[in-house]
């Protein structure tokens, strides 16, 4: 009787440390997740000459001056360059979008179908569905579901560590109708983790 009392008892603090364990672990595991999930990705941004554009309908321009523009010595507001470089300094690789988010102004607005987008890298490289022969417009570029009034420019990766420059020149199509009423076409750069 004894006997099987001690084996009781064995079999009884047995499960009592197994029953432990596996909770332990199912803690663990939570924990982990949780942990994983609360990580702090962040994706760096520096914009060299701001991140807002603003375009006006004084003077279209053509396709191969517009991509070939340079940053300098043309009145503000005909084409515009905007520089700015993406990092992460994260310990993962990280997805990150550019778009852009158009904004209100008090005159008329120019046509989106005019704006016209060229993005590189910072070796005047174009970026893919930059690179056709065919402008990208505004118009063009998909509405982000989850950002009303923005528009996906560009998605890719980067690795721990990793740094892009990107250049954004727009301007107005010279296939624009000069009108004498002042029209114009603003937008801010932005980016986020994917």
């Amino acid at each position: 009787m004894e006997k099987l009392n001690n084996i009781h008892i064995l079999k009884t603090i047995s499960i009592v440390f197994l029953s432990l364990l596996a909770l332990f672990l199912v803690i663990a595991i939570f924990i982990t997740i949780d942990g994983y999930k609360k990580r702090d990705y962040k994706l760096d941004i520096k914009y060299i000459n701001g991140n807002t554009v603003e375009l006006s309908n004084k003077l279209p321009i053509s396709d191969e001056i517009g991509k070939s523009y340079k940053g300098t010595g043309v009145e503000k507001g005909i084409v515009e360059y905007k520089e700015f470089i993406l990092s992460n300094k994260n310990e993962g690789k990280i997805n990150y979008e550019i778009y852009l988010t158009k904004t209100h102004n008090k005159n008329k607005d120019i046509r989106s179908n005019y704006i016209k987008l060229y993005l590189t890298d910072d070796s005047n490289n174009p970026l893919k569905n930059f690179d056709k022969k065919q402008m990208i417009s505004y118009y063009d570029l998909f509405a982000l579901n989850d950002k009303p009034g923005s528009k996906l420019l560009y998605n890719g990766t980067l690795s721990s560590g990793e740094s892009k420059t990107f250049i954004l020149r727009s301007w107005v199509s010279d296939t624009y109708i000069i009108s004498s009423e002042s029209e114009r076409f603003g937008f801010d750069i932005e980016a986020r983790l994917k």
